[in-house]
């Protein structure tokens, strides 16, 4: 399983302003960003090196991987909002960069690097680990006004796993925006405008 992508599906919002889009796509880059951080510490962890260059790849990954391009999105549609994205692989290739930095030896470099070909070659330890990730990173995470209604992952072929995030609003927030949310465009500023208009004729 070599791709990862995600898609976040709400099914009834007609208005979504910028604010609100900011700030779904802030969250969701960083639940990626920390699916991505785990995998990379499970990488560490289950690796044959030292305890102390584990220390020291992990050491030297801790900022960087906080400052990832996290996905690259692929299509974005409103009326319902549905925004899919493919994963980006920057954590694994920051994690094969920093490698020779906190390994000496040449033989293991190599061994950590066959390593990483085998987990990403094969399906069933990746699958299993993204997976697992995904649970525990969702689980401690908010989506601000957005409440996770369930999270359905596939398999769509040997190459790709698909993770579909499925949001909804709560009723009392979904209310409240039926009745307090306008689009503010050209047509309600004329709307309104006129009933000024109307309101100071009338007082003459």
């Amino acid at each position: 399983m070599k791709e990862i992508k995600f898609k976040i599906y709400h099914p009834s919002i007609d208005i979504v302003s910028d604010r609100t889009f900011r700030s779904l796509l802030k969250t969701f880059s960083s639940l990626i960003r920390e699916v991505q951080y785990q995998e990379v510490i499970y990488l560490i962890n289950h690796s044959e090196l030292l305890p102390s260059e584990k220390q020291s790849l992990r050491d030297r990954l801790k900022g960087p991987l906080n400052h990832i391009p996290a996905y690259y999105v692929e299509k974005i549609e409103r009326g319902s909002i549905v925004i899919e994205v493919s994963v980006s692989a920057m954590a694994l290739w920051l994690l094969k960069n920093t490698i020779g930095e906190s390994v000496k030896e040449a033989w293991k470099q190599s061994e950590m690097h066959k390593s990483i070909v085998a987990y990403l070659s094969g399906s069933d330890e990746r699958k299993r680990v993204i997976d697992k990730n995904i649970d525990m990173v969702f689980d401690a995470w908010k989506f601000d006004a957005f409440i996770v209604e369930n999270i359905e992952k596939e398999e769509l072929d040997d190459d790709t796993f698909s993770i579909t995030v499925n949001l909804n609003t709560s009723p009392l927030l979904e209310e409240h925006i039926k009745e307090n949310v306008k689009k503010v465009d050209t047509h309600l500023v004329i709307e309104e405008i006129q009933k000024e208009i109307n309101r100071l004729s009338n007082e003459d």
